[in-house]
């Protein structure tokens, strides 16, 4: 792959063009991260805790959980309850270094500290703070795949 930047002042927007042989999966899925770059980017999530509320960065954001019909963040701070569903976050986490482990849980990728892969048929991952959480078996071709096993 080429890459070329041209600088003209006399241009008000910025353009990108794409010159390819033939349109690929990865043509397409260069043109939708290009799309999505100028997207706004969530940094910030409202997390509560009876009845109050606290800013949670995003990238203090260790997991985040399903559990009896509630969602959770999980924060070396504590626990607190979100406003969301886990499918609309994950979405709302999509361009955020961010890893579906389960039907119930996500987890930062940034705040993995190890990966034990010894349990045979079963994949323990350490977070920071000594968290350690499991990759459901349907989940563990994609999770080899995201992180590079």
């Amino acid at each position: 792959m080429q890459v070329d930047v041209k600088i003209n002042p006399c241009v008000e927007d910025v353009e990108v063009l794409i010159t390819a042989e033939k349109k690929t999966q990865f043509v397409n899925n260069l043109v939708e991260v290009i799309w999505d770059f100028d997207k706004h980017t969530v940094t910030t999530l409202t997390g509560y805790i009876d009845n109050r509320a606290y800013i949670i960065k995003v990238a203090d954001i260790l997991r985040i959980f399903a559990l009896n019909q509630k969602v959770y963040i999980q924060t070396a701070n504590g626990e607190f309850l979100i406003k969301y569903r886990l499918y609309e976050i994950e979405d709302v986490l999509r361009k955020q270094k961010f890893l579906r482990i389960s039907n119930s849980e996500i987890v930062n990728i940034k705040k993995i500290a190890d990966i034990d892969l010894s349990i045979i048929g079963r994949v323990c991952i350490r977070l920071s703070g000594d968290i350690c959480v499991y990759v459901s078996r349907r989940y563990i071709p994609k999770i080899k795949k995201s992180l590079g096993i």
